[in-house]
């Protein structure tokens, strides 16, 4: 017994090493929950979680953030930079406080801007879904459509 609390303790500490240290990865996606206006005077649109799957109408000059609830989501970025182009590389921001180790608390946000119309896609996966637990089903991807028109 003593052998397998130790084990847990060894884990649990990996998983929250793992999330700290994701914050040299790049970010992920999700469809508009939020607009407002964007430095570029063009609309911000924020895509989150419940956003998976969803389609996102924007027009050329506007900004995509994609804001995904756990820091261990890795963006892929963009499918096609002439349509949809990173800022930067991803932001990820863990919560400092109320969060088991290894339970991926916090955010990973990735700005991209709409630099020309037609479509790209916005992937990013995961392989945990929380304390030592593996993602199931389609819990460990995401994908968001950006349709883009001039």
């Amino acid at each position: 017994m003593k052998r397998f609390l130790a084990l847990v303790s060894v884990l649990s500490a990996a998983f929250g090493l793992a999330a700290c240290g994701a914050a040299g990865l790049p970010a992920a996606a999700g469809t508009p929950s939020a607009t407002s206006a964007s430095p570029t005077n063009g609309q911000l649109h924020v895509a989150i979680d419940s956003d998976n799957g969803k389609t996102l109408n924007v027009r050329v000059g506007d900004r995509v953030e994609v804001r995904l609830s756990s820091t261990y989501w890795i963006v892929s970025g963009s499918s096609d930079s002439r349509v949809l182009k990173a800022e930067g590389p991803a932001v990820v921001s863990p919560r400092p406080s109320g969060c088991v180790p290894g339970g991926g608390c916090g955010t990973v946000d990735v700005v991209f801007d709409v630099v020309g119309p037609g479509a790209a896609y916005v992937v990013a996966s995961r392989d945990s879904c929380g304390e030592a637990m593996r993602c199931t089903g389609g819990a460990g991807s995401y994908r968001l459509a950006v349709e883009a028109l001039s």
